[in-house]
């Protein structure tokens, strides 16, 4: 009869997992510091919205000159002539607001999935948020907190907090001026309500998956290495095209009114 140990599959699983996790963080942190690419989001943010307003400008007088050439912006009364006019700085602004606005949230949204698929930024929040996270369980983040089981409940209030506070921190922002700083701080804040969104999915599913009433920080960040990176990309692409669909609509809805407005004083 051998003497060897008994190995259980599932313990050798679990700490395969806990190895490749703890690994994939320290190559995390020898990333070092993500401001280069910050200061490159915000310039990329930044003309994004000036060539998209420009644009919105140039079709505001465009659309000026259309719309009065056919008739649409004509009305009998004699102060009218001169008054028309007042439009075309309604339209040129329209243009620009509505379409720089446009490019500003499609040119955040763009650098955000960018920052989220190439420098990893869900995992260096979800790192930083879950150091949070244990220290308000605690105290003090210690590997036997992390995997010492909590409530559902308990977990979300706590994961909600620690990402309310992260959020509202200058962590990651060391080295960044006036522009990028703002920028990030508008990332920062867009990916974490994704992540705490996407966060809670997780923990529903997993306690409805298995029937269980408490996770431990440790399973729950697993999960969310795995699962999060898919799912924040999917929700900012869809906030990204929503947004730029609202700042568009809206200048279209400017141009429109107008004409519509007289025809109906006529």
């Amino acid at each position: 009869m051998s003497n060897a140990p008994i190995e259980n599959p599932q313990e050798q699983y679990t700490d395969t997992r806990r190895r490749a996790a703890a690994a994939q963080r320290v190559s995390l942190r020898a990333m070092g510091p993500i401001t280069g690419a910050i200061a490159s989001a915000a310039a990329t943010v930044a003309s994004r919205a000036l060539g998209l307003g420009a644009v919105g400008f140039v079709l505001g007088i465009v659309a000026f000159f259309v719309e009065k050439a056919t008739g649409l912006l004509a009305h009998p009364s004699e102060n009218w002539g001169a008054f028309v006019y007042v439009l075309l700085l309604v339209y040129m602004a329209a243009g620009a607001l509505g379409l720089g606005a446009a490019g500003m949230w499609r040119g955040i949204g763009r650098v955000a999935m960018n920052l989220v698929q190439k420098h990893k930024l869900c995992q260096r929040i979800v790192e930083r948020v879950f150091e949070r996270a244990a220290g308000l369980v605690e105290g003090a983040a210690t590997p036997e907190l992390l995997r010492k089981p909590l409530p559902i409940q308990k977990l979300r209030d706590v994961l909600s907090r620690a990402i309310t506070a992260y959020a509202t921190s200058d962590d990651d922002e060391s080295g960044l001026g006036g522009f990028s700083r703002s920028i990030f701080r508008r990332l920062k804040l867009k990916v974490c309500l994704h992540i705490e969104t996407k966060l809670i999915d997780i923990i529903g599913e997993e306690s409805r998956d298995r029937n269980a009433v408490e996770l431990t920080l440790e399973r729950l960040q697993e999960l969310a290495e795995e699962k999060l990176d898919e799912r924040v990309m999917d929700a900012l692409d869809g906030a990204r095209n929503q947004q730029a669909l609202v700042w568009g609509g809206l200048f279209v809805a400017v141009l429109a009114l107008p004409p519509i407005a007289l025809a109906l004083l006529r």
